[in-house]
């Protein structure tokens, strides 16, 4: 039996992927929460590494020293750099780079492949191109149209040392991103108001900031519409991809 490592940072992104197994059991790995489960003739194993290269890192180290795996899948949302791009639309890397990389790591080219099929039979418009990875979130257009500059089309936090990690272990790799914000679109929530190392919003803070910005509420509307998009395509991607009838 093939035995996948899907890593994401962010709770609702690992929901995404749980939906599709079966007899899902919830452990603790160190410092991580992971999902065991199945689906068709794999063993699927989901890790929240929580955000940022270096909680990837550690996730990754702390998975490969658990068991063996055939395949790890970098997964979650990303920013749009491609001008194209909207949010639900889905990335499949060719190869990733920026933090947590030396160099360019390429995505195995035969799973990617089945991934498109999954991607096209499960009716979601795709493309495949280059992920650069940041240190941080890029939130302005500036910074998304300097980040493009070098030809990717995607930009995500946590793939680069999944990336590292695949290619320690030898272990091919596979990138499933799904568009939160567009190249053209600036967030505008403050990073204090979100949890560092889940992505999940202080209430209190958010609360705070609100009362004395009030119209950041139509941008934190627009934001949750975008997360909605988003999760909807990878929960359908995954579905599609895991039961194994692309």
């Amino acid at each position: 039996m093939e035995r996948f490592a899907i890593f994401a940072a962010l709770q609702w992104e690992c929901r995404a992927v749980l939906g599709a197994l079966r007899q899902v059991r919830r452990r603790r790995l160190g410092a991580f929460t992971c999902w065991q489960g199945q689906a068709a003739a794999r063993e699927v194993w989901v890790m929240k590494t929580g955000v940022g290269v270096a909680r990837a890192a550690a996730a990754v180290d702390t998975l490969a020293g658990a068991a063996a795996f055939d395949l790890f899948v970098s997964s979650g949302c990303a920013g749009g750099l491609a001008p194209d791009l909207q949010p639900g639309d889905l990335v499949l890397a060719s190869a990733i780079s920026g933090d947590g990389t030396d160099v360019a790591i390429a995505t195995a080219d035969g799973v990617r492949a089945d991934a498109g099929a999954a991607a096209a039979a499960a009716g979601l418009r795709y493309v495949e191109g280059p992920l650069v990875c940041s240190n941080e979130a890029l939130l302005t257009v500036a910074a998304k149209r300097a980040a493009a500059a070098a030809g990717a089309v995607v930009v995500e936090m946590e793939g680069g040392a999944i990336a590292a990690g695949a290619a320690a272990a030898h272990v091919p790799l596979l990138s499933v991103r799904a568009i939160l914000d567009a190249a053209e679109h600036e967030l505008q929530v403050p990073g204090h108001v979100v949890d560092a190392a889940t992505g999940a919003v202080r209430p209190l803070a958010l609360a705070a900031h609100v009362a004395a910005h009030p119209r950041v509420l139509g941008e934190l509307m627009a934001l949750q519409r975008m997360q909605r998009a988003a999760r909807t395509s990878l929960e359908r991607f995954f579905t599609q991809w895991l039961s194994g009838s692309a």
